[in-house]
């Protein structure tokens, strides 16, 4: 009882006399008649609302029943996350009795949280708080029809999960799935479908549709930002922070959303200052909030085309058409797994064959073996989850030693874990199944011998490729397309400045850098790339002083 007690303190504070003086100082009155709606689901811009008298209430409208969440009494204030992260409004507001507020605009909020760190504390807090008990309420929120193993449903929810979108999956092949398909009047061939805010509709969706319809794309200005940031992971975001908390414009931009592959990652416990670990998603959402808290802007999804330089002003052309503009540039655009060498596989890929593990991969085998090849940290942490939430876990090994990769913490807790057993010296030779996967062919590689597994997902964490296949020829590589820095970029015979050396994290082209997994001969692990993240805003401001 004191936790939940704990828990509603975070998330509904009671605003102090002089906490209500800053605000009020910033805002402008607002006035509402009882019942009168105050910002509806869907709506975005929506300011903060601090109560000075009467009430507003918080209004689930996702569904044809409204239902109340919370009622937010004088000294009390409006909003969660949204306010920062500048998307619409999950839920919807109104008025009980007469009521008068204090209406905060969005950038007058940004400027309390910078400005006024306890309050800034108490705001975050139980905008974070909010959104957590509302994702654990039931609320519905977006819905997603489709059929579990589908992989464009599991790319569209991988998508919700990393950018936070509060949704529910409804199962096209469960009897109530297909009662409210037909009350929407949903066909199977329109599969998957997503019922977005205010009844917008959006079958069979791309990511980039899906952006459009929940209002997430916008507009990026023209002007020069003084750090434009490819790639959202531990590196963009930690930039991010530090860039914009110095005073830098900053803008990250992202193929799919905060968190890179690190973001997927089930359990981190070796990053310091979380001694009882936490996941890859929080680690990232913590991050994104925090580059918001001072100022950083971040769009997503959006992909980056091409690269230019021109004028010591380098210009980045989108997917969208949209060009943006920077000062200077850092590519952390990190690396992703190579694909399974197996002839025929493809056919499974997102729909039993994986290349990350979160827990909407874990519901597709929840009632069968999941097997992860690889033999990393991003391997072991996966099978680890993947053993409590399947009926068990296989890690194969190319290699005989379990932590030739592999931190030694979590070697030791595979290798007395009663649900994960350990293949050596083994490889994928083929993957049976019909409609669906149901195994593999290992290869014993000392003598090639061979054996069946059964299992009903692959999960694969081998052989990390860079994504730098954007790049423009002034950026040097190494021969497996990891970008050179530093010292190997100077060796490298491109670097054209003779008046000074490149930075520890610079590239071959003047003002444009690289950090964390996409830099050549680095250390998979998630602080090295927060480190290389801070350094590239400390040679960020080197060039922008020289401009």
């Amino acid at each position: 009882m004191a936790t939940l007690d704990y828990v509603h303190e975070l998330a509904f504070p009671t605003l102090t006399d002089s906490e209500m003086e800053h605000l009020a100082a910033l805002a402008t009155i607002c006035s509402f008649k009882d019942g009168e709606l105050i910002f509806q689901a869907g709506q975005r811009g929506v300011p903060l609302y601090v109560i000075d008298s009467g009430a507003i209430a918080i209004v689930d409208e996702s569904t044809e029943v409204s239902k109340t969440i919370v009622v937010h009494g004088p000294r009390q204030f409006t909003g969660d996350v949204s306010l920062l992260t500048d998307r619409p409004a999950a839920i919807s507001a109104y008025a009980q009795g007469e009521t008068r507020a204090y209406c905060v605009s969005q950038t007058e909020l940004r400027r309390v949280i910078q400005e006024i760190p306890d309050l800034s504390d108490k705001l975050l807090e139980a905008f974070q708080t909010r959104r957590s008990m509302l994702e654990r309420s039931g609320f519905i929120g977006v819905r997603v029809f489709g059929h579990i193993g589908d992989p464009d449903l599991t790319e569209i929810r991988e998508f919700f999960d990393k950018n936070k979108v509060p949704h529910t999956w409804v199962d096209a092949d469960e009897p109530d799935g297909q009662t409210a398909m037909r009350s929407l009047g949903v066909t199977r061939d329109q599969l998957p479908f997503v019922s977005c805010n205010r009844g917008t509709r959006a079958p069979r969706p791309t990511v980039t549709r899906l952006a459009e319809c929940l209002g997430l794309k916008r507009q990026i200005r023209t002007e020069p930002f003084d750090l434009v940031i490819v790639g959202a992971g531990p590196a963009g975001l930690a930039a991010a922070v530090y860039g914009a908390s110095e005073g830098l414009s900053t803008i990250v931009l992202d193929r799919f959303g905060p968190g890179g592959q690190a973001g997927t990652s089930s359990r981190i416990e070796n990053y310091m200052g979380f001694p009882s670990g936490l996941s890859g998603a929080d680690l990232a959402n913590r991050g994104y909030l925090q580059a918001l808290k001072f100022g950083a802007e971040l769009v997503a999804p959006v992909e980056v085309r091409s690269m230019t330089c021109e004028d010591k002003l380098h210009r980045l052309v989108l997917n969208d058409g949209q060009v943006v503009s920077g000062r200077t540039v850092l590519i952390a655009t990190g690396a992703t797994y190579r694909r399974l060498p197996v002839a025929g596989c493809e056919r499974w890929d997102g729909a039993g064959i994986y290349y990350s593990c979160t827990s909407v991969h874990a519901r597709s085998c929840k009632d069968g073996r999941a097997a992860v090849l690889g033999g990393g940290n991003s391997a072991g942490q996966a099978a680890m989850f993947l053993a409590e939430h399947t009926a068990g876990a296989s890690l194969l090994l190319r290699g005989g030693d379990i932590r030739k990769s592999m931190s030694d913490y979590l070697a030791r807790r595979i290798e007395r874990h009663e649900k994960i057993e350990v293949f050596r010296h083994v490889e994928v030779a083929a993957v049976h199944g019909d409609g669906a996967l149901t195994g593999l062919r290992l290869r014993d590689v000392r003598d090639d011998g061979s054996r069946d597994l059964d299992c009903s997902a692959v999960f694969v964490f081998i052989g990390a490729q860079p994504r730098t296949g954007w790049l423009p020829a002034s950026i040097a590589v190494d021969s497996k397309g990891f970008i050179l820095t530093g010292a190997e970029a100077a060796h490298s015979n491109r670097w054209p400045l003779s008046d000074r050396e490149p930075c520890l994290v610079e590239t071959t082209c003047p003002g444009v850098f690289a950090a964390g997994d996409v830099r050549s001969n680095t250390t998979k692990r998630v602080a090295f790339a927060v480190g290389d993240g801070a350094l590239a805003v400390t040679c960020a401001h080197r060039v922008l002083s020289e401009l």
